[in-house]
């Protein structure tokens, strides 16, 4: 795991249930990729949130495919 510091806004982040949502896929499928090191993941106070960026990036992806 690699540990960076940045400033993010708070409501450009989003939990696992609604980057799944926004990005058609389940939440088993987030984690995993998570766990994989595919999805860039902030952890605050316990809590795993995707920012807006990495959400964007994704959907591009899926766009190409």
């Amino acid at each position: 795991m690699v540990k960076v510091t940045a400033t993010v806004e708070i409501e450009d982040l989003y939990d696992v249930d609604e980057a799944a949502n926004l990005l058609s896929k389940g939440v088993a499928t987030i984690w995993r990729r998570i766990r994989d090191n595919k999805i860039i993941v902030v952890r605050i106070v316990g809590r795993t949130l995707i920012p807006k960026s990495e959400i964007e990036r994704l959907k591009k992806e899926q766009a190409a495919d």
